[in-house]
């Protein structure tokens, strides 16, 4: 009987640890995993329940006066953005510690999850990368050449990344090559193929689904819920990935004109179907919000979110860009109107992941990604690989401050939603 209370302490003990693991790895929020992890011990009734969880190993103890304790430190090297698996395995946690299932049944589900793909198939993810760099490039301001010459770059790095997905390399040598890769095509459809007009926009819409808003979003929310450790970690990961990326096409950029000895400034653009004196409801901002939803859709595809939630975070895309052209209709100026639309935007994140019972990240991703300033990301690494450390300084303030109203926005509404829950949960039960 004893041996057998000790094997089920033990089974209960590898459902956390597991949980914990296929969590952590596919892209949760390090406060995500250690709560779900300590929501599993405490089925077991055990006084001394402890779970530490760092981007790059987990570490839980269990113990009791009645028996011996048991400590034990995974350590997660391997990493990837794959939200269904966390979505899938905060879902058999809920259940398992609701009672619904056996620690058998727990164990098999979740095994099943870890040793199973669950992507997309490569005829989808090609076709959406296309769409999605287009989407993005139309929202930067470029216009129907621009966007068929993007469409031509996002396929061909969609098969890049096919091609080297199961090569043992280094992400940010990954990132390198596929930016590298979209400045040569950008560099080509521009100045030798005559297609697009606009090379910056190109490359900026192109490198768009590189960009690491998973991360981002990461970090805002492990510091809102005070592991300061995991989120400065990820923020340092997100910038070190956003300079990969961005540096990789301004290489091939800068290295084209010191070869032909040419000049390749940024481009300006003209408002594609818009009346600047017009009313705000206008050809271009329908054009700008269709481009919104499948990007922010495309993109969440990319972080293989489950299909159920997809058309939730297309939604996500568009309200924040509506609210991003209201603010600047209101000229507010590009700051203010991201902060603004990214803050409303975040209260419609945060109800959907209730009403959709989903990790939270699977919106607050889609909902920032449209406002994330990776047109100034490759911007401030063009000028500064160029030398133009004035211009690039001027771009790269712009750019953090950018990002900075973002974090502050998404923060400022978790403050308000917390003082809701806790003054509704007061006045109830008074």
């Amino acid at each position: 009987m004893a041996n057998h209370y000790a094997d089920h302490y033990l089974e209960v003990f590898r459902i956390a640890q597991l949980t914990g693991e296929i969590m952590l790895k596919n892209g949760a929020e390090t406060y995500r995993v250690e709560d779900t992890i300590t929501r599993i011990l405490r089925t077991t009734g055990f006084a001394q329940i402890e779970a530490f969880t760092t981007l790059t190993g987990i570490t839980i103890s269990l113990g009791d006066p009645s028996i011996m304790p048991i400590t034990s430190v995974k350590r997660v090297q391997n990493r990837s953005n794959h939200l269904r698996k966390v979505e899938m395995a905060n879902d058999i946690s809920r259940k398992f510690v609701g009672g619904q299932l056996s620690t058998e049944e727990a164990l098999r589900m979740l095994e099943n999850i870890n040793t199973h793909p669950f992507v997309y198939p490569r005829s989808v993810v090609v076709p959406v990368c296309a769409m999605a760099c287009g989407c993005f490039c139309i929202l930067f301001g470029g216009n129907i050449r621009d966007f068929l010459a993007t469409i031509l770059v996002g396929t061909l790095y969609g098969c890049f990344t096919i091609l080297t997905d199961r090569l043992a390399a280094i992400s940010f040598i990954k990132d390198l090559l596929c930016s590298a890769l979209i400045g040569f095509f950008s560099l080509l459809l521009t100045h030798v193929i005559p297609l697009a007009e606009h090379m910056d926009l190109v490359i900026a819409g192109s490198i768009m689904p590189l960009v690491p808003g998973l991360a981002i979003t990461n970090a805002i929310r492990d510091t809102l819920y005070g592991d300061y450790l995991s989120g400065l970690a990820r923020a340092l990961e997100a910038c070190i990935t956003a300079i990969v990326i961005a540096g990789g096409a301004s290489i091939v950029i800068r290295g084209y004109e010191a070869i032909y000895h040419l000049s390749l400034a940024q481009t300006t653009t003209e408002p594609w179907l818009q009346d600047p004196a017009g009313s705000f409801f206008q050809w271009s901002l329908g054009i700008q919000l269709v481009a919104s939803f499948f990007s922010a859709l495309s993109f969440c595809l990319f972080l293989n979110v489950s299909r159920k939630h997809l058309l939730y975070c297309g939604l996500c895309g568009v309200v924040c860009w509506f609210f991003y052209q209201l603010g600047l209709y209101w000229n507010l100026g590009s700051l203010l109107a991201t902060f603004f639309a990214t803050f409303l935007t975040s209260f419609l994140a945060g109800r959907l992941a209730y009403l959709r019972r989903a990790p939270a990240t699977v919106f607050f991703a889609a909902a920032i990604i449209n406002p994330v300033p990776g047109y100034g990301m490759y911007r401030f690494m063009f000028h500064l690989i160029g030398q133009e450390y004035a211009t690039a300084g001027i771009v790269g303030i712009e750019t953090l401050e950018c990002a900075a109203l973002i974090a502050i926005a998404i923060a400022l509404q978790y403050s308000i939603r917390s003082v809701w829950t806790q003054w509704r949960t007061k006045r109830i039960s008074g």
